[in-house]
């Protein structure tokens, strides 16, 4: 097996003192992994995809992504957020928003090259909305957006990828196609994707996280009822219904 490209050992953390949010997590994510992480709100979630990105430091533990600290690993990961602060009504077209998934390499009031736009072009087809490019975000649907912002994220060719509930705003079939194309990306890349969807997240993803302050299982999608019960603390037949019987023992 090939070395780990995350990972995690100990590691807790508390934005107040005597409250933590994460507590002696320890996890590996590996190159073709596609890892899904579920857990109820206020779980940790969203903090522990920050602590991967170098946005915040563990109070205890070791983090390490493709063997260097967080912040230094930034340019081998895309990000897709969960609440990407752009105006709808603001004048700016799918192309713009593409090419700001790499400001982060560009000096102060540096143009964008040829190179720059063919990146932005490679990913807008990627996602197979090349066409839309010179539209403007406001003009587009929600499944539609989200493919802009994936093809944001994928425009530094990023080695991981991670999402954090990205399916909130789309339909049904967007979001179908949304996982189809996810599939498609992790034939090269390591994706994390946080979702409240259960029935479906088990039905695309090859490894599961639940996270409820503590990590209770990371290693297969086949978890028992006792695992989704310590990390929700609710009735296990509501949170099963429609997923697979091999996910839920006792449904």
């Amino acid at each position: 097996m090939s070395n780990p490209i995350i990972t995690i050992k100990n590691l807790s953390f508390a934005y107040q003192r005597e409250n933590n949010i994460l507590e002696d997590i320890d996890l590996e994510v590996f190159g073709n992994d596609f890892l899904g992480i579920i857990g109820p709100n206020g779980g940790g979630k969203t903090t522990l995809l920050k602590i991967i990105l170098g946005l915040l430091k563990p109070d205890e533990g070791d983090v390490l992504v493709f063997d260097k600290k967080p912040k230094e690993a930034r340019d081998l990961i895309g990000y897709v957020p969960q609440f990407l602060e752009i105006d709808l009504d603001c004048p700016v077209s799918v192309l713009d928003i593409v090419l700001m998934g790499i400001l982060g390499r560009k000096k102060i009031f540096q143009k964008y090259n040829d190179q720059d736009l063919k990146l932005a072009e490679e990913a807008l087809k990627f996602v197979d909305i090349y066409n839309l490019k010179n539209k403007q975000i406001g003009e587009l649907s929600g499944g539609q957006r989200q493919r802009v912002y994936i093809a944001r994220a994928l425009i530094r060719k990023p080695k991981l990828l991670i999402l954090d509930e990205p399916t909130a705003s789309i339909d049904e079939k967007s979001e179908k196609d949304f996982w189809e194309l996810l599939k498609e990306i992790n034939k090269n890349s390591a994706i994390i994707i946080v979702s409240h969807d259960i029935g479906v997240i088990f039905k695309n993803v090859n490894k599961i996280a639940c996270l409820n302050k503590q990590l209770y299982c990371h290693d297969a999608t086949e978890i028992t009822s006792e695992i989704l019960d310590k990390t929700y603390k609710c009735d296990i037949e509501i949170l099963g219904h429609g997923l697979p019987h091999r996910v839920l023992k006792k449904h």
